[in-house]
């Protein structure tokens, strides 16, 4: 099917996960939190707990997606892994964020297995949604228009996040916060099946029992060297692990920064909702440089932009609202390149598929989340070992060297990751004249 998309399908299958980013931003946001200050468990523990549970959670990304392209389900090729994983990804979410008394040891067993099985239901689901976009999705400009709306429903779950959140937890809560916590994040959950579920409904008549398939299906093993050996593919990867940490680590960070430094919990909502809409205005900013210029052209615009303000930021950590005001304009920086996301990745799919004759949209689709993946493990790591290495305490008193500590950790660390994102994207090969070039060989290969 090549014709071009209707508006309300590309809009109900991108937008549709809205609740997926509610979830992801909450975990991202408030699970180091959760362990270090409800459960008081140790920051080195907690950084060890994450760098783990997120190394293991990052190989399992190409074995979701080998599962995906391997395993057709009868009520839909790719889009029948969306009705069938949600419900399972809330369970295993919402165990998250329990604090069951086994011990120690056996508590930080079970919390990892909890944060892995979790994170191996949401590698399913994603893997099988990015599967679907060139499947569903034949012109460029629609898979543009997919990734562009990808980024801004991902803008949205910022935005809504970081209305609703902090009041969320406090309403829910009372006065248990771990209550609040677990029960917002179960909302959350919720919401995500019941968008994937939509974006299923939507995508099942472009979904058969031959979709995405364009030759001979590649082996397990040459699933598994797609990482290493696809040079596009791997220079995408790493560039996208340093963009992604440029964010995460803030986030990751902030909740600290505005309970020990900024204190007023009102500085921790406005800091939430202005990132987000940020966020939001950076993602129509993307499609704006994307039309007139180059898509690495349009990423080194938007990572100088993140890099710029963050270390500007550093040097105004000491006053809240500035340092509000200039992480929510770096956030516009890196969401341009937000915007361009998922059509890198496509026109790598597209290259693959046309250098190995194999059907790859699978794998190669699904190793779209693995820089989030890797970047959620380097931000978890950074931030446990970081507040260990200061020495933190829960609910210590604030001195000047925790807030300066805190405004340092929070600015400089995620401007390294833009730089190196700035420097590698540098040497990707896949120019838009080569992407068509390589759409119209693969197409004549093909019989089209």
């Amino acid at each position: 099917m090549s014709q071009k998309l209707k508006a309300s399908i590309i809009n109900i299958f991108s937008l549709g996960p809205i609740g997926f980013f509610l979830m992801m931003n909450f975990i991202g946001t408030y699970y180091s939190y959760f362990l270090t200050d409800i459960l008081k468990i140790s920051a080195a523990v907690v950084g060890t707990l994450l760098l783990v549970t997120r190394i293991i959670d990052t190989f399992a990304v190409p074995v979701a997606g080998g599962m995906v392209e391997k395993i057709p389900l009868p009520w839909g090729r790719y889009s029948g892994w969306l009705w069938l994983m949600p419900p399972i990804t809330t369970l295993f979410v919402a165990l998250m964020f329990t604090g069951p008394d086994f011990g120690p040891t056996a508590t930080f067993v079970f919390l990892g297995a909890m944060y892995i099985l979790a994170h191996l239901s949401i590698n399913l689901t994603e893997s099988a949604q990015y599967a679907l976009l060139p499947v569903i999705a034949y012109t460029d400009e629609d898979r543009v228009l997919i990734s562009a709306r990808r980024a801004q429903a991902m803008s949205a779950g910022g935005l809504i996040f970081g209305f609703i959140t902090v009041p969320m937890i406090a309403a829910l809560g009372g006065n248990n916060e771990g209550r609040g916590l677990f029960l917002t994040v179960l909302i959350f959950s919720l919401l995500q099946t019941a968008g994937y579920w939509l974006a299923a409904n939507v995508s099942r008549p472009f979904d058969n029992a031959g979709a995405g398939q364009t030759g001979r299906r590649a082996t397990l093993r040459e699933m598994a060297g797609q990482v290493i050996n696809n040079k596009p593919l791997f220079i995408l990867i790493v560039a996208e692990v340093c963009r992604w940490s440029a964010s995460l680590i803030v986030m990751n960070l902030a909740v600290y920064y505005f309970k020990y430094v900024a204190i007023k919990p009102v500085y921790f909502t406005a800091f939430l909702t202005s990132r987000s809409v940020a966020t939001l205005a950076g993602t129509a900013l993307g499609q704006f440089f994307a039309r007139r210029t180059s898509k690495v052209a349009t990423w080194n615009i938007g990572m100088g932009f993140n890099l710029l303000f963050l270390v500007t930021a550093w040097f105004f950590s000491g006053t809240p609202p500035l340092f509000i005001l200039l992480h929510a304009v770096a956030a516009v920086g890196n969401s341009i390149v937000m915007t361009l996301s998922a059509s890198f990745f496509t026109d790598v799919a597209e290259y693959t598929e046309w250098k190995t004759k194999t059907s790859a949209k699978g794998i190669v689709m699904s190793l779209s989340s693995l820089p989030i993946k890797i970047s959620m493990a380097l931000a978890g790591a950074f931030a446990g070992y970081s507040l260990s290495l200061i020495g933190y305490v829960p609910d210590t008193e604030t001195t000047p060297e925790l807030a300066a500590a805190m405004g340092a950790f929070s600015t400089l660390l995620p401007a390294v990751f833009a730089i190196l994102a700035i420097v590698l994207i540098r040497l990707y090969p896949l120019t838009e004249h080569r992407v068509t070039i390589i759409r119209k060989r693969k197409a004549r290969y093909q019989g089209n």
